[in-house]
């Protein structure tokens, strides 16, 4: 019986290391100067989560890590941020990229069985993970979302959305796949039912923009887990 999280695993695993231009684009936007252009509004996370130096931030899909090294560079945070990818290769470009042995916590593990304990963090971001996700897996990994969290936790998870023209989505999901097979393309109004389903007690469309590469739609949400004793009024 084949594993279709192995599967894609070992997909992205060979295409992140393949020699080709497709592969060299993803390094690149992985890196720093490429999170700038594709992860553009998240450089101002500090500012918009007012981060203090003694929370705990979890970065689902890290990629290289550089997300998570940027924002500790400006927050100083007191425990190293924490990068989970389910890539083994991915997780080596983010060790090579750390300087001196210095840089976030790395973890390779599923984000539908997350392998930390309950009530861990206080931010949990998650980006371009979504679309590799069938509605089952997004569903587990919502909970396991809610689980790390603690209360009065808040989650960020943003993704490539459809445009509403099947022609365009049928390109953006090629121009997406080139190295993993059917990406899924979800609106905002879909991950917020799912997020509600889940038991998140807050739920919102982060709205996030601009994002300047690539030019394709992007849907975001913010969900966050109720301290414990809150009623709403």
């Amino acid at each position: 019986m084949t594993n279709p999280e192995a599967d894609r695993r070992t997909e992205y695993d060979r295409w992140l290391t393949s020699p080709g231009l497709s592969s060299l684009a993803v390094r690149w936007a992985m890196g720093t100067l490429g999170q700038w252009a594709v992860n553009t509004p998240l450089m101002r996370i500090p500012e918009h989560f007012d981060l203090k130096p003694d929370q705990r931030w979890l970065d689902i899909g890290c990629g290289r890590g550089a997300l998570l090294r940027f924002i500790d560079s400006r927050v100083g945070f007191d425990r190293a941020p924490v990068g989970l990818d389910f890539s083994a290769a991915a997780l080596q470009l983010a060790r090579e990229d750390a300087r001196d042995g210095v840089g976030p916590e790395l973890a390779q593990g599923s984000a539908t069985a997350l392998p930390f304990e309950d009530e861990s963090f206080h931010l949990v971001t998650c980006g371009y993970v979504v679309k590799h996700l069938t509605d089952t897996e997004l569903d587990a990994m919502l909970v396991e979302v809610r689980r790390v969290l603690v209360g009065g936790g808040l989650a960020l998870i943003w993704e490539f959305a459809p445009t509403g023209s099947a022609p365009l989505d049928a390109w953006n999901r090629f121009v997406l796949s080139p190295g993993v097979r059917d990406p899924q393309l979800r609106p905002v109004r879909t991950l917020l039912a799912h997020a509600r389903a889940a038991g998140y007690e807050h739920v919102r469309n982060a709205q996030l923009r601009p994002f300047l590469l690539p030019p394709i739609p992007r849907a975001s949400m913010l969900i966050g887990k109720a301290p414990e004793g809150w009623r709403p009024s």
